[in-house]
């Protein structure tokens, strides 16, 4: 099993690029979460409760992403004419076939307007002054993953994609003969947490002796394979090194 540079199935960097969609995925929802309890709340202080009457019926596709989508759904459309004459019209419900939408044309579904703005939303009052208990919890969860999202960001950008490109570039450079090839190095401490970092002592390629921090991690039995070999191959790049050993003396 190969460690360091040449690594190109890493564990780790498979949970860290899955946190970072899950919280790329979450702090979205609960960000439209709030910007809705924004928005019940702007009603329950100013909106008006009405009846409107579903007039029509609309095609929509399912997943409109997917060329290859053929799936279709249908919606039906509510309509109010406020005293004024101001219209409010919006989507209400969503079927699979066009007779099941058909059949409540002409119904009564109570909504919401806002005369300010003109807009409305389907539902209650009542519904939406329910909903606003939660509007505490959501503000807070898109906050805490808002957070989450910077950290698993930080580990994603440069963990996962920074650490690969860089292996890549000191590889090429090694199999052009740009740089002075494959060099002995010197285990000289570990360091073991969840993951684990090596230090190394070394020569660059200018020949000045360094003693580095290895900027990838490892787990702790390819931590304490290197620290029983003590003297590993590395490649120097720049002002970093890359370890390239293969782990098949392991117990």
């Amino acid at each position: 099993m190969d460690i360091g540079i040449k690594n190109k199935f890493i564990v780790y960097q498979i949970f860290i690029t899955a946190a970072f969609a899950i919280c790329v995925v979450l702090t979205v929802v609960f960000w439209i979460c709030c910007y809705s309890d924004y928005n019940d709340k702007k009603m329950l202080e100013n909106g008006i409760e009405v009846q409107a009457e579903i007039v029509d019926v609309r095609e929509i596709d399912v997943r409109p992403d997917d060329p290859h989508n053929i799936e279709r759904a249908w919606e039906c459309i509510y309509l109010y004419v406020a005293p004024d004459g101001t219209r409010y019209s919006g989507i209400v419900g969503q079927f699979s076939q066009k007779q099941y939408a058909d059949e409540h044309i002409g119904d009564k579904v109570t909504i919401v307007i806002y005369p300010t703005d003109g807009s409305s939303t389907y539902g209650t009052l009542a519904g939406m002054a329910y909903w606003q208990q939660y509007s505490q919890t959501d503000i807070i969860l898109a906050c805490v993953f808002t957070g989450l999202l910077c950290i698993a960001a930080y580990l994603f950008f440069y963990r996962v994609v920074y650490r690969n490109k860089l292996n890549a570039k000191i590889l090429k450079h090694l199999n052009c003969g740009y740089i002075n090839g494959i060099k002995q190095g010197e285990v000289t401490k570990v360091l073991k947490w969840i993951v684990c970092y090596v230090k190394v002592k070394y020569q660059d390629e200018n020949g000045a002796t360094r003693e580095k921090w290895a900027r990838s991690w490892f787990t702790h039995k390819e931590a304490k394979f290197l620290q029983q070999k003590r003297t590993i191959n590395i490649v120097p790049y720049k002002n970093t090194y890359g370890i390239l050993e293969e782990m098949l003396a392991a117990k």
